[in-house]
């Protein structure tokens, strides 16, 4: 039985002078993140309930397996001797919680872990569109992908599909840290593009030729990323095609009916529907959770909420979102975005929500004895 190291709490341990997470289960190797360690321990047929070597992989005698940050023996070294070394502490954690206490970088970057299956009414989007579609749905460009013969390259070739004053440099950035992410999870290699799908078959779709193909959706602040799996050699395995959102928003994606509404959206001396949600877990630390709510509920919640990844914000005439408030690796703030936005910067009602926001976020502070940083 292998563990999802992402989300299942192991134990924590000292081995050699060094802290590491501990498991009676399997770690597959596909499932390592770049530049940590997996080793099993093993006991002898004299003593087979202790840890008395360390081996990357046991037959006989295997006791569990170790996640390290640290290589703990030479490469070379098919066994090293444990001796009295290994000590399993009480508590149990989250590879994310063992992170944050051992003063490390969390491995799993959170753009790798927003992925959603793509839903049927969007599988036209992962296939060549029209130029008028592009032009319609703010399309930047995209990135063929090809793991190479073996499965474990990774070849890529950008192609443009939108005006080039759309491939900007914050563009740029924020494409390399979503395809750095990527390539920890999904397009790892061609193995684990197959270990994926057959995890996410809600994201399949029709249209592949030679196989079946798999669609997921990625959406950042100000872009939408929609990744392809073709997962079959001997043709292209992936294609990442980005859409820029704001670009839809100026003109390029929507009819002249959604033009109309995001216009209407932004007047405020129309009525206006508002709907209040909070998101846990908002970004893969655990199992994702949406509620909409009444803004009174929906402040109460989010206040009362014991997860350090969670945020809240409203939906406006189902056409304009924005988060009002945000809690994630260990801080706490209220985005300044909707000040920014045609569609908030002057409604009251959400202004006014703002405040009521930060009021309970200060009590709770105050009622705890702490400072939260963002909220002044």
């Amino acid at each position: 039985m292998n563990i999802d190291i992402q989300k299942e709490e192991m134990r924590s341990a000292v081995l050699f002078g060094k802290a590491v997470l501990f498991t009676p289960h399997h770690i597959a190797l596909e499932d390592m993140p770049l530049g940590w360690n997996r080793y099993d321990l093993r006991g002898t047929r004299q003593r087979p309930d202790t840890a008395s070597y360390l081996e990357d992989k046991s037959v006989s005698y295997r006791i569990g397996s170790v996640l390290s940050p640290v290589p703990l023996k030479k490469l070379s070294t098919e066994s090293r001797r444990i001796g009295g070394t290994f000590l399993l502490l009480g508590e149990t954690r989250t590879l994310r919680e063992f992170c944050r206490g051992e003063g490390l970088h969390y491995p799993f970057p959170a753009l790798s872990l927003a992925l959603r299956p793509a839903s049927p009414d969007e599988a036209g989007l992962f296939y060549r569109l029209s130029p008028e579609k592009d032009a319609e749905l703010g399309a930047v460009g995209h990135i063929r992908i090809d793991f190479g013969s073996e499965g474990n390259e990774f070849w890529h070739t950008w192609w443009s599909r939108g005006p080039e004053e759309l491939n900007t440099p914050d563009f740029k950035e924020e494409l390399s840290r979503v395809v750095d992410g990527l390539r920890e999870s999904v397009l790892k290699n061609l193995s684990s593009m197959r270990k994926y799908c057959r995890k996410h078959q809600d994201g399949a779709i029709p249209g592949g030729t030679r196989c079946q193909n798999y669609g997921f959706v990625l959406e950042t602040d100000h872009y939408i990323y929609r990744l392809r799996c073709n997962p079959i050699k001997g043709d292209y395995q992936a294609h990442l095609i980005c859409f820029d959102k704001q670009a839809q928003k100026h003109g390029m994606g929507l009819t002249e009916k959604g033009r109309q509404a995001l216009r209407d959206a932004a007047d405020p001396a129309k009525l206006h529907n508002y709907c209040w949600y909070v998101i846990e877990n908002n970004n893969g630390g655990g199992i994702r959770t949406d509620h909409e709510l009444p803004l009174e509920e929906a402040v109460q919640l989010y206040a009362v909420l014991d997860c350090a990844d969670k945020c809240l914000g409203v939906i406006k005439d189902d056409i304009s979102t924005v988060d009002l408030a945000i809690s994630m690796d260990d801080q706490e703030w209220l985005p300044k975005d909707w000040q920014e936005m045609d569609d908030f910067k002057d409604d009251p009602v959400v202004a006014k929500a703002v405040e009521q926001i930060r009021q309970a976020l200060e009590e709770q502070t105050q009622e705890q004895g702490l400072t939260m940083g963002g909220l002044g």
